[in-house]
């Protein structure tokens, strides 16, 4: 059997909401109407394509209607030791029962404070622990499992720069979205800031980590989304920010086009000056940060890039703790806006040039909404006055 439901105890959440914030950000950044308060009343199983059983709660949104949600479902190996700054690679199959009832950590981050201590600020901060092992994604499925139904499925990729986000966000909460719209959410976790963007040119720190974990959350939805009643042949792709230049990323790259059917991008995309970087650039902002985590002698920077010693740079920052690469995070950079690990053009994910691959067309020819938002960088105004 691939799907079940087992009764339990209706169970009232005490998890509650204060109300949120009508701020521009909120109305920038709120995707969809996220659940408040909710009923917990059964367990679903199912099992993957590989095998793998896992069980989630069937729950009831705020609207009232019921809900088939898994949290924390794991698409790849944890990227931790000598994973750290590789690609990542697929979950192995498993024969225990996997409890998808909570959600699982978020990727190593930074906090927020550029705009204070307030809830409209502090609610775009991870809301669960932060670290290594954070290669999770949430599934929200309307009503009871049916495999017959082939619903579309919505794909969310999150935003904050490639150094911030998380999909257990209240804002991404999936249920009254599903519910409502009679489609299935699917948002992921993916690898930001340094762990998710160092660009060494080698195996060992290919960059580009988080896009590649994009793509195997996506790959591994492709997969394994019937089994929760989708359609992978209805797979859209939609995203803000960083999510959203991300998604125009897979919109160029051949690896990620078979995988999804339409694109929604929301307020970013690939060509948008703080999104990509050039390989050099990148490498150098590798030497910098190496130095300033006083690895060395302080003096590589000042070489010509043919002398620097990646191989020293790349055990430097292997035998760091998260937490002092995380607070050396921002070292490379100076500039307002300027972030420092984002994706480069590596031949591979992304074979060209952002520009070049418009103008030769070579995208995904699909359905594309994009969208942004009056006075979107009014917030940013007190930088420049």
């Amino acid at each position: 059997m691939d799907y079940s439901i087992e009764d339990r105890k209706r169970i009232k959440s005490l998890k509650t909401n204060n109300g949120f914030c009508l701020s521009l950000r909120h109305l920038l950044y709120f995707p969809f109407v996220f659940l408040s308060q909710y009923v917990v009343s059964a367990a679903v199983y199912v099992n993957l394509s590989d095998g793998s059983p896992i069980f989630g709660s069937f729950v009831q949104a705020a609207t009232g209607k019921y809900i088939s949600q898994f949290l924390g479902v794991p698409f790849a190996e944890p990227p931790i030791g000598k994973l750290r700054f590789r690609r990542p690679i697929p979950k192995r199959p498993w024969r225990e029962q996997w409890n998808a009832t909570t959600f699982r950590d978020s990727c190593v981050q930074s906090p927020d404070t550029y705009f204070g201590d307030f809830y409209g600020a502090t609610m775009w901060n991870s809301n669960t622990p932060c670290s290594e092992d954070c290669l999770y994604l949430n599934i929200y499925v309307p009503g009871e499992i049916d495999r017959e139904k082939r619903l579309p499925v919505l794909f969310w990729i999150y935003g904050g720069g490639f150094w911030s986000g998380t999909a257990s966000l209240d804002v991404y909460d999936g249920k009254i979205f599903a519910g409502e719209e009679n489609v299935i959410i699917v948002t992921v976790n993916y690898r930001v800031t340094v762990f998710g963007f160092l660009y060494l040119g080698r195996e060992e720190a290919p960059g580009n980590m988080g896009l590649w974990d994009q793509l195997l959350a996506l790959k591994w939805v492709y997969k394994n989304i019937q089994a929760f009643g989708g359609d992978p042949s209805l797979i859209t792709l939609f995203g803000e920010s960083a999510g959203g230049a991300s998604v125009s990323m897979h919109m160029l790259s051949p690896l990620s086009q078979p995988y999804f059917t339409r694109s929604i991008l929301q307020s970013g995309a690939a060509t948008a000056p703080w999104a990509v970087e050039n390989k050099q650039v990148a490498l150098h902002r590798a030497v910098i940060l190496y130095e300033y985590m006083k690895c060395g002698n302080g003096n590589m920077s000042h070489l010509a890039p043919d002398q620097w010693n990646m191989d020293e740079v790349l055990r430097c920052l292997h035998a760091a703790s998260a937490d002092k690469l995380r607070d050396s995070e921002w070292s490379p950079v100076m500039e307002f806006a300027d972030f420092p690990w984002v994706p480069v053009i590596d031949g591979e994910f992304l074979v060209e040039n952002i520009e070049t691959s418009l103008k030769r067309g070579n995208f995904k020819k699909t359905q594309l909404l994009a969208g942004s938002n009056f006075d979107e960088a009014r917030k940013l105004k007190r930088n420049f006055s």
